[in-house]
């Protein structure tokens, strides 16, 4: 029964909020992971879509009984760790379900610390940001499912925050951690583990111009981000994709009823630097209207109304916010690299969604103070704070 994987689950999410130091995370996320709860054991048997579930399930299923494999490399991986939870528990895909609702719940943690090292001046409450990060819909419903994503996006952010510490401090405990993290995020996520190595390419180039200069001008960052994308497009042309396989996997992904630009393919990698940008569009805000053909692609457009709202509050806070420029420039270079790169070889937005899904949660941390602000506004509204206090707690932020 799943029963026992629930319990299990319950205790450690119960352990970890305890020593966490965020104002109400401790309940919303208790109210978050049984919500994945009820959709995993519930909701999900009920809907028409299956994605890769019975994928997953098979590889898992086969290497708990010691056979081969049929799955890819990745799914393999991933299949290892959700053997181990059907030897443990209970052999059936609602089990990594429960577990994903978990790693998707405890992901607020790592953004929480990502947010707190890029706007360090902003000491106000993030409980927007939590309960945004807990609760968005379809970003909810896919981390429920009993497929890698919960587990990888968790990986991600946790190897961006302890990666982040360690630039910053130089701090070999936090280099030891963040080694082993990469790893399993490579062995699920080849390409997001890439995108970190880039990241962190940009921030070591920051460094090193800061000790020449002490402010940033827009030359450098340009240069730092230029240089960045094309040791990219690098480590994408030569060791990620060879052109033949970019050209399959893009082919591969145009198929089902979420198709976008189906038809296209690359010529050469000229073609492929031509298209990327359009393709990345597409990536992050895909579907538009003239998509929408069912109430799933109807749901996805909602989102996608969203994460248009999100870019421009995340870049109007990028711009008239003090930040942390090192931070800032990490993160910018891991968002843009990652949205190009899915992009120029997905398309279907139904994939899409669920593989932006770091990508949308950058987005969040990046339009922290427009969150925060939305967020005293709501509190006004309530009543929970006076007009007075919100008037003298901008002046000081403005101070």
């Amino acid at each position: 029964m799943a029963l026992l994987a629930v319990v299990f689950a319950l205790i450690v999410l119960l352990l970890v909020t305890r020593y966490t130091d965020l104002p109400w995370y401790r309940p919303a996320a208790l109210v978050a992971f049984l919500g994945h709860v009820f959709v995993a054991l519930v909701v999900l048997p009920r809907l028409p879509y299956r994605w890769d579930i019975a994928q997953f399930h098979q590889t898992a299923s086969e290497i708990a009984t010691g056979s081969f494999t049929s799955g890819s490399s990745t799914v393999s991986s991933f299949g290892g760790f959700q053997a181990l939870t059907y030897t443990v528990f209970s052999p059936q895909p609602e089990t990594i379900a429960i577990f994903s609702g978990l790693f998707a719940v405890l992901t607020v943690i790592p953004i929480s610390s990502l947010v707190r090292q890029l706007y360090p001046s902003r000491t106000e409450s993030r409980l927007g940001l939590v309960l945004i990060v807990l609760f968005a819909p379809l970003q909810f419903l896919f981390l429920s499912l009993p497929m890698r994503d919960g587990l990888s996006v968790l990986l991600f952010f946790s190897l961006l925050s302890v990666a982040l510490r360690a630039l910053k401090t130089h701090q070999l405990r936090s280099v030891a951690v963040a080694i082993p993290l990469w790893g399993m995020l490579y062995l699920l996520r080849p390409e997001l583990a890439l995108v970190f190595v880039l990241g962190s390419l940009a921030n070591v180039i920051v460094k090193v111009v800061q000790t020449t200069t002490d402010d940033l001008s827009l030359t450098s960052l340009t240069a730092v981000i230029g240089t960045a994308g094309a040791i990219g497009f690098g480590l994408f042309a030569e060791v990620l994709y060879s052109f033949e396989s970019a050209n399959a996997q893009m082919t591969g992904r145009s198929s089902g009823g979420a198709v976008y630009l189906d038809g296209m393919e690359y010529a050469s990698w000229f073609d492929f630097l031509l298209a990327a940008p359009v393709r990345a569009i597409y990536f992050q805000f895909a579907p538009f209207p003239l998509h929408v053909e069912s109430i799933f692609h109807f749901l996805a457009f909602t989102v996608s109304v969203a994460v248009i709202v999100l870019t421009v509050a995340a870049a109007r806070s990028l711009y008239e916010c003090r930040l942390d420029e090192t931070t800032a420039v990490f993160l910018v270079v891991i968002y843009f690299a990652g949205i190009v790169g899915y992009g120029t070889i997905n398309a279907n937005f139904g994939t899409n969604v669920r593989h932006r899904i770091v990508f949308d949660f950058l987005l969040l941390g990046f339009a922290l103070p427009v969150i925060q602000h939305w967020e005293l506004h709501i509190r006004e509204w309530l009543g929970i704070i006076p007009r007075q206090r919100r008037k003298r707690d901008e002046k000081k932020r403005e101070t």
